[in-house]
């Protein structure tokens, strides 16, 4: 009996030890939580930068014609440039969930690229581009100081750069829609604009 009574107090003393353990662990995830901020679309400090008015010209058209590209669009419009390329392993899988994004949150977007024109036909066949925006030719790239891929650039009706940087997720693709949303250039100073009466209050 005296050993069965050990074992009993043996053992809820070890489930008590167990559920201070497993709550000091819930409250390290919820610190490591709150110190790491979204990861947003990688911010590069060449071309034109959030809240500059972007470049105005004209974007040819892979189909023939041109599209202005930085010029002033309908009230409350965004356009978004996607700029990728066939040859870009990322850009394959980016390019079914910028269309995703671009419905959902009613976006103008435009692919751009300035690889070969055939190139650049297979992969609308392949990923199913038909009838979208597809602008060829370096002209673009050159003018926003593009150097890798797949880039995003996110313009305002009155043709200035809400917000741009490298992407490689959705999660890239929506930062620059809540930079405009926010007011900020990007995810990180959003972040820390959220947190900085939390801290001042610690202080």
């Amino acid at each position: 009996m005296l050993l069965v009574t050990t074992a009993l107090v043996l053992l809820w003393m070890l489930v008590i030890a167990m559920a201070f353990v497993i709550l000091a662990l819930a409250r390290q995830i919820g610190v490591l939580h709150e110190r790491l901020a979204p990861v947003g679309a990688l911010a590069t400090a060449q071309g034109a930068q959030a809240g500059e008015q972007a470049p105005v010209m004209p974007g040819h058209l892979l189909g023939g014609g041109t599209i202005e590209i930085g010029g002033v669009l309908p009230t409350g419009s965004l356009r978004l440039l996607l700029f990728v390329a066939p040859s870009c392993p990322i850009c394959k899988k980016l390019i079914p969930i910028a269309l995703d994004v671009a419905r959902d949150e009613h976006v103008d977007l435009v692919f751009v690229g300035d690889e070969d024109p055939d190139e650049q036909r297979r992969m609308i066949e392949r990923h199913g581009l038909v009838g979208q925006t597809v602008v060829n030719g370096p002209e673009v790239g050159m003018a926003f100081a593009v150097a890798k891929l797949p880039h995003a650039i996110l313009l305002d009706d009155a043709g200035k750069v809400v917000a741009r940087g490298l992407v490689n997720s959705r999660e890239h693709l929506e930062s620059l829609l809540v930079s405009h949303e926010t007011g900020h250039a990007n995810v990180q100073s959003y972040v820390h604009a959220s947190r900085a009466p939390a801290l001042e209050a610690a202080e």
